[in-house]
């Protein structure tokens, strides 16, 4: 009979061990995130490289956006001077008598994820 009522008080005893067992190991479990990439990754410019930065007037130029992402978008301007290829990764620029001094280059690359922009400067003299 002793043995009896030592079984009665295990069994439950070892069921409620089980039971939180299995509680407390489920719960450490993590939930499988979702990846998420990087906003960088996703739209990001990196650099705007000329390939001279200081010309003289009706010198041309090649300026090329360097970015990061899909489906990108390019769109440049200028405070003085002139550009082709406005829509690409790289485009033409030059200046005229009326450009002398500093000016500023802006690329604007977008996306679906939005707009990021940067500038460079490129000085023009007279030259000889």
């Amino acid at each position: 009979m002793k043995h009896h009522s030592i079984l009665k008080g295990i069994i439950p005893f070892c069921l409620l061990v089980i039971t939180g067992c299995l509680c407390v190991f489920s719960s450490c479990r993590k939930d499988q995130e979702s990846p998420q990439a990087d906003p960088s990754e996703n739209l990001a410019l990196d650099s705007i490289v000329a390939t001279k930065y200081n010309i003289v007037v009706w010198e041309e130029i090649y300026i090329t956006a360097y970015a990061r992402g899909q489906n990108l978008t390019y769109q440049w301007n200028t405070n003085h001077g002139s550009m082709v290829g406005l829509d690409s990764v790289t485009a033409k620029y030059w200046a005229c008598y009326s450009c002398l001094g500093s000016n500023t280059v802006e690329c604007s690359v977008s996306n679906e994820y939005g707009t990021i922009s940067d500038t460079i400067v490129i000085h023009v003299t007279q030259g000889r």
